[in-house]
């Protein structure tokens, strides 16, 4: 499998897709409340801090790159308000997964951004892409989560599959479709699928077929 770390989402926005609804906190006596002189023995009734359990990934019933798009799809065109839109972006950005330092080479640069974008692509022995990316501006970013969370860990020919018509309906984020910040998203976009097809034909007859699933859609 493609050695990524593992994934874990975090929210602190309304109710999204990508990431579980804040609203649940575990509140728990404590039962092993320190012994102080005001406190002379444990009070198994008093509430311990609040805490939120970050270990368990949201996961929603999608099993498809177009499922997924088209759920960013209805996420975002459910915030009309194009301010409500940039923050469900920038708080995207918060939960792109990390990026090594060592990866922010000029060979990994995403070029025709304005921004600074960096891409890693890899390919596991089944055909299974992983992505990871990152941005030196935090819409960028919230950008980048969205198209990583939809083709990391998808067939090849899935992400090779996706057009960028479909993320043009989206209009997330910015008023403007033609925003740098959008270009960003086409160009990251674009890179995944150039990378992901060069992989492909870099490994010959046995991952044929991926290109072949694109050409019959």
């Amino acid at each position: 499998m493609v050695s990524f770390p593992a994934r874990s989402f975090l929210s602190s926005s309304p109710s999204s897709f990508l990431t579980k609804n804040p609203e649940i906190l575990n509140i728990k006596p404590n039962p092993n409340k320190p012994i102080s002189r005001k406190n002379p023995t444990p009070q198994k009734s008093s509430l311990s801090c609040f805490t939120i359990n970050q270990q368990q990934p949201f996961t929603i019933q999608t099993s498809t790159v177009s499922q997924k798009v088209q759920s960013l799809d209805f996420e975002f065109k459910s915030l009309p308000d194009p301010i409500d839109r940039v923050k469900r972006l920038l708080h995207y950005a918060t939960i792109l997964p990390p990026f090594d330092d060592s990866l922010k080479t000029q060979e990994n640069r995403v070029l025709g951004c304005t921004t600074q974008v960096w891409l890693e692509v890899k390919m596991d022995t089944d055909g299974i892409m992983g992505f990871r990316v990152d941005s030196d501006s935090e819409i960028s970013k919230g950008f980048c989560s969205c198209l990583v969370w939809a083709l990391d860990g998808a067939q090849a020919h899935e992400v090779l599959s996706v057009k960028t018509e479909d993320l043009l309906e989206m209009n997330v984020g910015l008023a403007s479709r033609v925003s740098s910040r959008f270009n960003a998203w086409h160009n990251v976009l674009i890179g995944m699928q150039k990378r992901t097809r060069d992989l492909v034909e870099g490994k010959g007859v046995k991952y044929a077929h991926c290109l072949d699933d694109v050409v019959n859609l």
